[in-house]
């Protein structure tokens, strides 16, 4: 299992210096080509942040989890449900934080793949602006 990670960890540093390389490449070509990464990276890391929330959703329907902690007797003795706590739009409050802290990493390598574009396109403008000011010199 070790071996795995130690052959992961370099796999996926090329793999996204590769998608970074290709990214600066794009924002060189032009301004709609460079943000086709960056909108991809941002879509998967949305259907990412949907699935977090919709797994729990599926679970809660689909099957009644009960623990021990977490029983409540009514006076005549029957279970009364847990309670749930706060929820957001029906999403318990602690899926919700997790399933953003998800879409936070997953939008880690969207906000580098901006960063180069800025980076690229900064440089390109200064190009361009440079170009303008010798053609006005002649």
């Amino acid at each position: 299992m070790q071996v795995d990670l130690i052959l992961a960890v370099p796999v996926a540093l090329l793999l996204f210096a590769g998608i970074a390389v290709l990214e600066a490449f794009l924002a060189k070509k032009g301004k709609k080509q460079g943000l086709v990464l960056p909108l991809i990276f941002l879509g998967l890391s949305v259907i990412v942040f949907a699935g977090r929330l919709a797994v729990p959703m599926i679970q809660s329907t689909l099957q009644v989890e009960l623990r021990a902690n977490q029983f409540a007797y009514a006076e005549d003795g029957t279970i009364l449900p847990p309670d749930p706590g706060p929820s957001f739009l029906g999403i318990d409050s602690h899926d919700f934080v997790e399933a953003l802290l998800w879409f936070l990493i997953c939008n880690a390598f969207t906000a580098v793949l901006l960063a180069v574009y800025a980076v690229c396109r900064s440089k390109r403008r200064r190009q361009q602006g440079l170009e303008r000011m010798r053609v006005q010199d002649l």
